[in-house]
């Protein structure tokens, strides 16, 4: 695309581009969908979903029940803001590391639907996801570039998050700076994950780190961080690399529930203590 263009559509070949890093991500990453377009199907943009009093969101929090029991509405929210903000940045890493086209994930453009999992992509991905799973679908219709991709992908995320953001704050009470904490921890999540799945984490770390570390940014937050834990597992030393929360998703106050692994409220012997043995059970999967 033109890089002297800060939006717009797809450039010559683009779409194509973009076509094939959405099939990839489907096949990798089946528990997201992304269509591309203007129109067509029950999409609703950000500003419409993300009504305080609306059913969308409603819904979503009510949805957050099937991952504990006990959970308030503060806990709702935060594992709700932690479960959207990692799809949406999921489905644009696909692209952007795929292609370098940066999503406009703008409230006004970036429209989503809420749906049932149908099962296809990896068997090994959708064997571990419940019957009743669902899902979000997004719809990118335009994308923004410059030289320094860094900053109109961190201004996408920027923008796109305030309504989500302030609605949760206003349904649950959750404070808007622990939900960017945890977009913050959803982007470098997801940033991993595909760069993983591309055999690139390096460049997708570096993504990530340059999109949250833009100073002066909500998103801002020098405790996301990666971690490389090593372990030995049959006799042979594996590798695997971590990212590190900043935020927090309050599951250890829902009954029965713990601190995860990752978790900002552990010290850094105990989440490397914790890591080391979740890789020596996983043999580094």
């Amino acid at each position: 695309m033109d890089e002297n263009q800060d939006s717009g559509s797809f450039c010559e070949g683009g779409e194509g581009q973009a076509e094939a890093a959405i099939a990839w991500q489907a096949e990798h990453f089946p528990q997201v969908a992304v269509s591309l377009g203007l129109e067509g199907g029950d999409f609703l943009p950000v500003t419409k979903a993300w009504r305080r009093d609306g059913d969308m969101l409603a819904g979503l929090l009510d949805y957050q029940n099937r991952f504990a029991t006990g959970m308030d509405d503060r806990v709702r929210a935060a594992h709700l803001i932690s479960f959207y903000s990692h799809h949406l940045s999921v489905a644009a890493a696909a692209v952007y590391l795929w292609t370098g086209l940066v999503p406009d994930l703008s409230p006004e453009r970036l429209a989503f639907r809420f749906e049932p999992v149908v099962p296809h992509g990896r068997v090994s991905l959708m064997e571990a996801c419940p019957a009743d799973i669902s899902r979000f679908h997004f719809r990118f219709t335009h994308f923004a570039g410059r030289n320094d991709r860094a900053l109109p992908f961190h201004d996408a995320f920027a923008d796109s998050f305030p309504p989500v953001i302030d609605a949760l704050q206003m349904r649950t009470g959750l404070s808007p700076v622990a939900q960017w904490r945890l977009v913050a921890d959803g982007i470098a999540g997801a940033f991993l994950d595909v760069g993983a799945a591309l055999g690139d984490e390096e460049r997708a770390m570096a993504a990530a780190l340059a999109i949250i570390n833009t100073a002066g940014s909500p998103l801002f937050s020098d405790a996301v961080r990666y971690q490389r834990i090593e372990a030995v597992c049959g006799g042979t030393s594996v590798q695997r690399m971590f990212r590190l929360r900043s935020g927090c998703c309050l599951f250890y106050r829902t009954e029965g529930g713990d601190f995860c692994d990752v978790c900002v409220l552990l010290d850094t012997e105990t989440q490397k203590s914790r890591l080391q043995a979740h890789v020596e059970r996983t043999g580094g999967l």
